[in-house]
């Protein structure tokens, strides 16, 4: 066969390419890296091309490429860098709620929490943007404009690397906005001349310590 030289049976392409045998005849069987013949005996021959499809195929999936994601590649049908940008994204938010798991594994360990305990800050700490947004809105409806301008202004919400302090201060504050007679405390404002309940007090500290502002002792908006 003409330029033999340059093609590969399966173990010489698994050696060159760090791949197991089992893995290229499965890549090979599902299409994505095809030989480019036979030898006499019947056995799969690569050339040059597969080796290089291989390496390729071999770093998207140690980019967390799925497998269709690696043919559209192939296939031209995605560049490699849009596929990148994805999953670039995609690990951005692993790290983020890698993150956010460790404060909360380091919490859990302070406090030595019951199952139940973790399981509320698991729950806590997992809200979506927009139930975030829900907890603030419903607590704002309803109280003076000011106040209300400045619990929107003032939303807390953990930032992407929290600090164990941070994500103690956000299960509190959860509970907090959670409660509908703290809502109906907070709502209502101290009037003229009466004392801040200690509630409305503790919840601006608490979003002070969440959102990493500094805490002004004996500050109440």
């Amino acid at each position: 066969m003409d330029g033999a030289d340059t093609w590969f049976s399966i173990g010489e392409l698994a050696r060159r390419s760090g791949l197991a045998v089992r893995t290229i005849r499965f890549y090979s069987d599902a299409g994505i890296v095809a030989p480019a013949g036979r030898s006499r005996a019947g056995y799969r021959l690569y050339d040059d091309g597969a080796l290089v499809r291989l390496e390729l195929v071999r770093t998207l999936r140690e980019l967390g490429v799925d497998l269709p994601g690696v043919r559209r590649v192939l296939d031209r049908k995605l560049s490699v860098a849009e596929v990148a940008a994805v999953h670039a994204d995609v690990v951005d938010a692993q790290i983020r709620a890698l993150r956010l798991r460790r404060a909360v594994l380091r919490l859990v360990a302070e406090r030595g929490s019951g199952e139940e305990e973790v399981r509320l800050m698991h729950g806590m700490t997992r809200l979506s943007a927009r139930e975030r947004r829900r907890l603030v809105d419903g607590l704002a409806e309803g109280a003076e404009e000011s106040v209300a301008a400045m619990v929107r202004v003032a939303a807390p919400d953990l930032p992407e690397d929290p600090s164990v302090e941070q994500v103690a201060a956000w299960v509190e504050l959860v509970e907090l906005m959670r409660d509908e007679g703290f809502g109906e405390v907070f709502r209502a404002g101290p009037g003229v001349e009466g004392p801040v309940d200690p509630r409305v007090e503790r919840y601006w500290r608490l979003v002070w310590v969440v959102n990493g502002w500094e805490v002004v002792p004996g500050w109440v908006p």
